[in-house]
């Protein structure tokens, strides 16, 4: 065995490592929801409008900025993802000399901006003693993107002066561990350049349909949305305004109820509403990944008061994969995507106008296998 190792050049010892090394994957492994998010918002949707006393029918309209930060990609543990583990690399496969690695570490943080304009049509007739509003939503995407992966260098094990070894050995081990580690830290900057990048566009549009039945302090609304891959995407990015080539339905119903309407009054109910909904969301298969996350469940519930003009509230909301993923690159099992989040509104209704603004701040907590985010979001909403 020595007499091979002084045959044995360091260019030798590298290329035993080589198919291993070419396997290296440091970027965001599909494994809870397609590249840790779904097809639902991680920010509430309940705002100041919930309050509106009535429905009107025709033509109405809503402007939303976002700005949106993903701080964190959390695991099933709720920590910080950290990149693929690297099995040691065997410098020659007659030798028991191997380059073992520890733990790598990941720095994420994703900046984004998003506008959303959603247009639609109340009906003036009823069906079924209820109106049907018919909408679309557009969003326009710029993200910008960090994604620094800290591999530290990998060592000898064991190590090269034990049982002694010549140092000309000793020399070829080192330049062939030195060599590896070249390798390895070249790979892992190789899966950050597709990640550390900044894009924009159209993201995905929504379709929606919902039914609306408004009787005195009781309004129900229940519909369907559908998803259309509508936004730029690419497979081998890591940022894409769209969430990839594939559709989601979501079916869901809303409830408020105005707990007292009488807003001059001193009672601690007057001008408040409560509200809450749930939906459920179904994905097909992505065709540019062959990849399919699991269907989710939505819900979320909020409280608002009512002062004039003015309105202030919170909502919390709770986002629950509830079936595994399947296809290309799927941990089947387990590993499904969770989060939560809270956060509050205030809310000003122009005088005399059917058209006010609505402001508000969401923060995740709870997450597993997904991206945890904060966001300050201003919405305008408008009827004709």
């Amino acid at each position: 065995m020595i007499r091979s190792m002084h045959k044995a050049t360091p260019r030798q010892f590298i290329l035993a490592s080589l198919p291993w090394v070419c396997l290296l994957a440091c970027g965001l492994n599909a494994q809870a929801a397609e590249s840790y998010k779904l097809r639902q918002a991680p920010v509430g949707a309940f705002g100041g409008e919930i309050a509106a006393s009535a429905d009107n029918p025709g033509f109405f309209g809503t402007a939303s900025l976002t700005q949106l930060q993903i701080y964190k990609i959390a695991d099933a543990n709720g920590n910080n993802v950290a990149p693929s583990s690297i099995a040691p690399i065997q410098l020659n496969p007659a030798l028991p000399y191997k380059v073992a690695f520890p733990t790598g570490s990941l720095a994420f943080n994703q900046d984004q901006t998003q506008l959303n304009l959603v247009g639609g049509y109340l009906t003036e007739g009823k069906y079924g003693d209820g109106h049907v509003a018919f909408a679309i939503n557009v969003p326009f995407i710029q993200q910008k993107r960090t994604f620094v992966v800290t591999q530290p260098a990998g060592t000898l094990t064991p190590a090269a002066t034990t049982p002694p070894l010549s140092a000309a050995i000793v020399g070829q081990l080192n330049a062939g561990a030195a060599q590896a580690n070249a390798l390895v830290q070249a790979k892992v900057l190789a899966a950050g350049a597709n990640q550390n990048l900044e894009t924009s566009g159209v993201g995905d549009t929504e379709l929606s349909t919902v039914w609306v039945r408004h009787v005195d302090r009781l309004k129900v609304a229940a519909g369907v949305s559908l998803f259309v891959p509508t936004g730029s995407y690419d497979k081998n990015r890591g940022p894409n305004p769209g969430f990839g080539n594939f559709y989601t339905l979501r079916p869901g119903v809303a409830v408020t109820y105005n707990l007292n309407p009488k807003h001059s009054d001193e009672t601690w109910d007057s001008g408040v509403t409560i509200a809450g909904r749930v939906s459920y969301g179904m994905n097909t298969r992505n065709k540019d990944t062959d990849y399919k996350s699991g269907n989710f469940i939505y819900s979320e519930g909020g409280i608002v008061k009512v002062r004039g003009d003015w309105a202030y509230g919170v909502n919390v909301f709770s986002i629950q994969q509830i079936s595994d993923d399947t296809g290309s690159g799927a941990t089947l099992g387990g590993n499904r995507y969770k989060t939560n989040g809270v956060g509050p509104f205030v809310s000003f209704k122009l005088p005399g106008k059917d058209a006010g603004f609505n402001l508000q701040y969401s923060d995740n907590f709870g997450g597993r296998n997904a991206i945890v985010a904060k966001s300050l979001q201003l919405r305008f909403v408008k009827a004709w």
